[in-house]
């Protein structure tokens, strides 16, 4: 059986979520988000597919075209109300790693929780790395890859992530 695993997995350790029978659900869920990335439709359906894998979405959520939200652990993301994710964004719950890597990046390959706090807004082509909060309220830049944890009312930009300028709930138009 471990030769089979391989053939069609390769040497990434897979969950129990992922092993025999319950393969066909994970392959279901995985065709969802592929319908959900590409197929053209409202924002609101998109985020009610989400939902439907695992994704905890909450209301009037906008996610953009071909944003990528875990595919294995969806449960591990949090998206609160009026947040905005934009087209081609990454979110990661987890990590897997070659199973030669373990020592080296024992702790790499944890599942950590994401949450995207109240209205924050995550930029085109964004990358939010496992284990990492976005403040509410914050503004994530185009192109940035967010690798800790970005504190509620800033903006952040860069590879890696920083926090470059500060605004409080009153510069908000709400």
């Amino acid at each position: 059986m471990k030769k089979i695993q391989e053939k069609f997995w390769g040497n990434i350790p897979i969950s129990k979520s992922s092993k025999g029978w319950r393969i066909f659900p994970a392959f279901l869920k995985r065709l969802l988000h592929a319908f959900t990335r590409y197929f053209p439709m409202l924002p609101s359906m998109r985020a009610s597919l989400h939902r439907w894998r695992g994704v905890k979405v909450g209301k009037n959520v906008f996610i953009g075209a071909e944003v990528f939200i875990d595919d294995a652990e969806p449960s591990f993301v949090t998206i609160e109300d009026e947040t905005t994710i934009l087209a081609r964004s990454t979110i990661l719950g987890h990590a897997y790693y070659p199973k030669h890597f373990s020592k080296i990046l024992k702790a790499a390959g944890d599942k950590k929780k994401v949450e995207v706090k109240k209205g924050a807004y995550v930029g085109l082509g964004c990358i939010v790395l496992p284990g990492v909060t976005i403040g509410e309220y914050s503004i994530i830049g185009a192109g940035s890859i967010v690798t800790k944890d970005i504190p509620a009312y800033c903006v952040a930009l860069g590879a890696p992530a920083k926090v470059v300028r500060k605004f409080s709930k009153k510069d908000l138009t709400i």
